[in-house]
């Protein structure tokens, strides 16, 4: 669990002392990296995943609007569909945040 906002502790003790054992060996970190590649190669998909997520960053979380119906959406929603499929080739996410208006 992360720190809530606003904490008085600002510690961050594991930060510290990664930063400490990097800064001792300098080639830690590319020694680190490589064998992160090693395992991505062999097919581990933790590796892979990891390795995608710091190259491209974590994938947008797209949320099924399929349930509501079209009288309940937003301007923003209908022209953001219609807009998808007049652009086929181009992926777009429908991010709707949570407690909408739409939610009844």
């Amino acid at each position: 669990m992360a720190r809530p906002v606003g904490s008085p502790n600002r510690e961050r003790p594991f930060n510290v002392a990664l930063r400490m054992a990097l800064r001792g060996d300098p080639l830690l970190l590319r020694r680190i990296a490589r064998k992160l590649t090693e395992k991505a190669e062999e097919g581990d998909l933790a590796a892979i995943r990891e390795i995608a997520d710091r190259l491209d960053g974590k994938p947008a979380q797209a949320i099924d609007r399929r349930d509501v119906p079209v009288e309940k959406m937003s301007d923003e929603e209908l022209h953001f569909l219609l807009s998808a499929e007049l652009e086929a080739d181009t992926p777009k996410v429908l991010l709707i945040p949570p407690n909408s208006k739409h939610e009844a």
